[in-house]
């Protein structure tokens, strides 16, 4: 636990990963081997009456089991914990969180995530917006109290904020020159969704999302995310004078809600840009419904409050579904509850 000033002029109470909220960001090359090593210094019971034991979640990574973050498999306070990540798998923007079991939802909240950018040698030769012009946008709503505490309810239905932060900043405003920008846009919130697009009404293209990059760019005026989808953005503001203010809106909501204005981009100056984005991105192997060797139906509710799959609640003694190595599947999930439910495997 630790303060950050969040709010400007106050000291928020916070559980960080090195101090930082988010979390300090990682880049690591797809084929090379990190091993990333957590000290739990949270005391017994932490912010919001959580408890402080935690596992840590590579949200996306293929990894042994061992390594995974399972909801049961605690780092306690005061102890140490290694996890091995291989990084064999296509480069994608992953995000490393808390994921303790049934105390996920105010762990993040009060901070516990962070980026973990994956890369290798072909995108780096795809000679896209790369350096000081390749920027993380980690996108937050929180609600905070009269003293600039956060605050969270507990609600099943999930928190929605009043306060939008990127990166740990209230509405920031981000100066930027006349030219192409990278933006690894990251819905953080607990159960917020947002449809991002520019105040101006410029388009912009779509390389990749949390998979990795696309097969080729889309363009778009405007993109939707659900919490924890990422999206890999470039934005050109070259046709911009300096001096234009563009805003990165949520046109999921009117304009007079506070989740409507998210960021700005200041255009300040100009910049040699030899930047490109090529016509195609990345060879992504398609699979067909007739590959498929068996289907799988999920069926999702809600029962004592408790989320169920199939009419089952979790039970970590209990395997639901044992797919083979090479296999191609489908499955199909089916959601009888009022909530919606992001899932990945």
């Amino acid at each position: 636990e630790t303060y950050a000033e969040i709010i400007p002029g106050l000291q928020t109470r916070v559980i960080s990963f090195n101090g930082a909220v988010p979390g300090p960001t990682i880049r690591a090359r797809a084929g090379r081997t990190v091993a990333m090593t957590h000290y739990n210094g949270l005391p017994a019971t932490t912010l919001g009456g959580a408890p402080g034991k935690v596992t840590i979640h590579l949200h996306g990574a293929h990894c042994e089991a061992v390594d995974d973050g399972y909801p049961t498999d605690y780092i306690n306070p005061g102890t140490t914990r290694t996890y091995t990540y291989p990084n064999k798998q296509l480069p994608a923007p992953l995000w490393y969180h808390d994921h303790a079991m049934d105390y996920t939802g105010p762990h993040v909240w009060y901070g516990m995530a962070g980026l973990y950018l994956l890369t290798d040698d072909y995108e780096d030769a795809l000679n896209l917006p790369k350096g000081s012009y390749e920027v993380p946008l980690v996108i937050q709503d929180r609600n905070f109290d009269a003293s600039g505490q956060l605050v969270y309810t507990h609600n099943l239905m999930g928190e929605i904020g009043n306060t939008m932060l990127v990166n740990g900043t209230v509405q920031p405003y981000f100066n930027v020159a006349k030219r192409k920008y990278r933006f690894r846009v990251y819905n953080g919130s607990n159960a917020r969704y947002y449809r991002l697009a520019l105040s101006n009404g410029q388009s912009f293209q779509v390389i990749g999302m949390e998979g990795g990059l696309l097969s080729a760019p889309v363009t778009v005026t405007s993109i939707t995310l659900a919490p924890a989808e990422r999206a890999d953005l470039v934005i050109n503001f070259g046709s911009l004078a300096v001096g234009s203010k563009v805003e990165l809106r949520n046109t999921l909501v009117a304009s007079t809600d506070a989740a409507y204005k998210l960021m700005r981009f200041d255009v300040t100056g100009t910049a040699t840009d030899t930047s490109v984005v090529p016509s195609t991105l990345r060879p992504v192997a398609k699979f067909s419904r007739n590959q498929a060797v068996r289907t799988r139906n999920f069926t999702l509710n809600m029962s004592m409050g408790m989320w169920t799959i199939n009419g089952l609640g979790f039970d970590p003694d209990r395997v639901d579904a044992s797919p083979r190595l090479g296999d191609i599947e489908i499955w199909k999930f089916t959601n009888q509850t009022n909530m919606d439910h992001p899932v990945h495997i």
